[in-house]
């Protein structure tokens, strides 16, 4: 297995990470940075009111309202896992206690945000929860004999009291990584209840809403060599996480701080490009077209340019399997979904087809999401499902063409000013005095209007002044620069 290093930044409202393997892009995610996520919160609260009669308690967690608790919020939270083990029954609280809760409903009007006493902590294929004997197995696995032998291997990894509940991807995982998955999330919640025992009322003690929490979760037994974060605050919040895993996978964290782009300069964002092209030169100078329609996708394999030194069998086999590779990384990449169909190019032996789907097979198992491939058909084509999962990055990316009627695809403002910050970060750096930007009129109008994205050039600008020219004769995705030595329009806006 290749080392992977990832890559975590925080830039004008989104969080973004991705993965390198040997210098390749294989990973992209990205959300809103959303503020007063609670769910899956762990706060130190104290006990308000006891309501005896209703088996219910209001707790101070040190937010807006006060947050209740009932007896419901156990099997409630487990109902879509089965029948499950064991019995929990309400602790015995009196006002003044001070109670380790996690949020699992958020605040609704006047109501506070509804928390249990009964933690549970999410990894990729287990959910681990310390204190409620429950033993769960996803409604998703209709055999029986499948069921029961999930059951069966968790249950030998638990302490008495303890619970774990299987999800959608266990199967796929072997007995080991599964030890390693409850282990680590063991270590959270040891963590926790150490943090809790000199915390004050309201203090959070865990959360696993953001992104890089999330995305180093799904990496626990993977091997990373590097860890590299744009700033300070990312670094603290993943040095927390990265505490948890084995030793041997944690990677060595680093703090971005050349002053440029972090993306731009780990070479990541000129790879981000090919998501919006629908053709990838492959290493040979082959390439594949991917064509994505409402009903499937469409991938087409051709030489191009490569004209091979051996048999052409040998030149069509050697390219089909380097396409086999290219295909998995990029449905990945894009996260494209449903039914995918691959027009190889032709092969005369038996043995070559059989091995280029064996090829994609191999490399659609580093995918998260799950992928079920068809033998290739008489015409050289195959066709293989994958289950997407997370967000669709091509929006982020492209939207309808206004300047051809939606018969194409041209970049959305916000990336455009995503490709814009990144050169006036590098000119900054390069340490340039003063800065002139002519632009499209629609896409200054839509940065003005992202607060984010102005209070991070300010901050990075300094004293360096930037000037703003509007232009309704530019095309969407056409920018100038003037540096330095420049005569400052009437029109133009002062950044800062």
């Amino acid at each position: 297995m290749s080392k992977k290093t990832l890559y975590f930044d925080s830039m004008c409202g989104y969080i973004v990470s991705a993965v390198l393997e040997e210098g390749k892009l294989t990973e992209f995610n990205f959300e809103k940075r959303v503020q007063g996520t609670l769910i899956g919160n762990i706060y130190k609260g104290r006990v308000e009111a006891v309501l005896p009669g209703m088996q219910a308690a209001f707790i101070n967690c040190g937010l807006e309202r006060n947050c209740y608790l009932c007896t419901d919020d156990v099997y409630s939270e487990n109902a879509g896992y089965g029948e499950g083990v064991g019995s929990v029954s309400f602790p015995a609280l009196k006002e003044g206690d001070e109670i380790l809760v996690q949020v699992n409903k958020l605040p609704v009007g006047k109501k506070g945000a509804k928390v249990t006493v009964h933690p549970s902590f999410i990894g990729k294929n287990l959910i681990y929860t310390p204190n409620t004997p429950f033993i769960g197995v996803s409604r998703k696995f209709d055999d029986g004999e499948l069921r029961d032998n999930l059951i069966y291997s968790v249950k030998k990894l638990l302490k008495d009291g303890e619970g774990l509940i299987v999800r959608t991807s266990a199967p796929y995982a072997t007995r080991d990584r599964l030890k390693k998955e409850y282990d680590f999330l063991k270590k959270i919640y040891d963590e926790v209840r150490e943090k809790f025992k000199s915390a004050k009322t309201g203090d959070l003690l865990y959360t696993d809403s953001a992104l890089p929490v999330r995305v180093l979760r799904d990496m626990l037994s993977d091997d990373v060599d590097r860890i590299v974060v744009g700033s300070e605050k990312l670094k603290e919040l993943i040095e927390n996480m990265v505490d948890y895993a084995p030793s041997r996978n944690r990677g060595k964290l680093k703090v971005h701080n050349t002053g440029r782009v972090m993306f731009e300069e780990a070479g990541i964002s000129a790879q981000l490009a090919d998501i919006i092209s629908p053709r990838i030169r492959l290493e040979n100078g082959a390439e594949i077209v991917i064509e994505r329609t409402e009903a499937l996708t469409v991938v087409d394999v051709n030489t191009g340019k490569f004209t091979g030194d051996d048999s052409l069998e040998q030149t069509v086999y050697f390219t089909n399997v380097l396409a086999a590779r290219e295909i998995a990384r990029q449905v990945k990449l894009r996260n494209i979904g449903g039914i995918i169909v691959v027009d190889f190019i032709d092969m005369q032996h038996e043995a070559h087809k059989k091995a280029v789907v064996s090829e994609l097979e191999l490399a659609l198992k580093g995918d998260k999401a799950k992928c079920v491939v068809s033998p290739m058909s008489r015409f050289g084509l195959v066709e293989f499902t994958r289950k997407r999962i997370g967000n669709d990055p091509m929006p982020v990316f492209v939207k309808p063409c206004s300047y051809c009627n939606g018969s194409g695809f041209m970049l959305t403002e916000e990336y455009i000013l995503l490709n814009l910050r990144s050169k006036i970060f590098k000119l900054l750096s390069d340490g340039v005095k003063s800065l002139l930007v002519e632009m499209n009129r629609k896409v200054f109008e839509t940065m003005t209007a992202w607060r984010e994205y102005t209070d991070d050039l300010k901050t990075r600008a300094g004293d360096v002044k930037i000037y703003f020219v509007p232009h309704r004769t530019y095309h969407e995705e056409q920018f100038s620069f003037g540096i330095d030595k420049f005569e400052v329009p009437d029109d133009a806006a002062l950044l800062n």
